[in-house]
């Protein structure tokens, strides 16, 4: 699993030393998928990227930290508030920052926000998992949706598309490893480097244009070469669930 993050501050020093604190205790734990020193082009990272976890100047020119608390308060981000002033915390008080660290920041208070998250995170998921449900991250919130509301998920860059019952598509901010990883092997069948596929929803197997699948309602799939004799015998002795 691994937290994503933003960082917005207008000094460019630090947020490399931030930047730099990150990577040096928590490696593939952490992904920081985006900094910023200007905080309207951050909100718009915000929107775009959905972090797991901001971390946010408060005294910045053009957009206070609090401005860009007031505009993304639809957004469910966990936010952390960096300053070199402490009543900025108190100012903060009613929003969605979860805690403040204190300029310069020390990297064992760093550490215990980011621990925390991580624990917090892999607690809920695997809570959900072990239930047969998972938690999608979608633009305004999460979607919990059961394994098998789940057709396939196509791989869209940074993004995944997700198709379910009832006609229906989310787009999530998440990548299609990261969902390969995530749900049961034994459910999900990587078929393709685009496409993840619930093996449950596998209705036929053609051997037009060097194989695909057709899915719950109606969908082909193209199968990749690597993983067509696989699926081929999977089907074949009826190993699939």
């Amino acid at each position: 699993m691994t937290l994503k993050i933003g960082i917005i501050d207008d000094e460019i020093h630090a947020i490399q030393t931030l930047s730099y604190d990150l990577n040096e205790h928590f490696e593939n734990a952490v992904e920081i998928i985006f900094s910023s020193n200007n905080p309207i082009e951050g909100i718009k990272n915000i929107r775009e990227r959905m972090p797991d976890l901001l971390f946010l100047d408060m005294d910045m020119p053009r957009l206070s930290g609090l401005d860009v608390l007031s505009l993304i308060d639809d957004l469910d981000i966990n936010v952390v508030i960096t300053t070199a002033h402490e009543e900025y915390a108190v100012k903060a008080y009613g929003t969605n920052a979860i805690a403040y660290l204190l300029k310069p920041v020390q990297p064992e208070q760093l550490k215990a926000i980011v621990e925390k998250q991580l624990s917090e995170i892999s607690a809920s998921k695997t809570t959900l998992l072990s239930a047969g449900k998972i938690s999608i991250p979608v633009f305004d919130g999460f979607e919990i949706l059961e394994f098998d509301e789940i057709i396939y998920c196509k791989s869209d860059n940074n993004y995944s598309e997700i198709i379910i019952t009832g006609n229906r598509k989310i787009v999530a901010s998440k990548t299609l490893k990261y969902f390969e990883e995530l749900l049961p092997a034994n459910i999900f069948r990587r078929v393709h480097k685009s496409y993840l596929v619930n093996a449950n929803h596998i209705k036929k197997y053609l051997k037009r244009d060097g194989g695909v699948i057709m899915v719950t309602q109606g969908k082909t799939i193209p199968v990749s070469r690597t993983q067509r004799d696989e699926l081929l015998k999977l089907i074949q002795n009826n190993f699939l669930p």
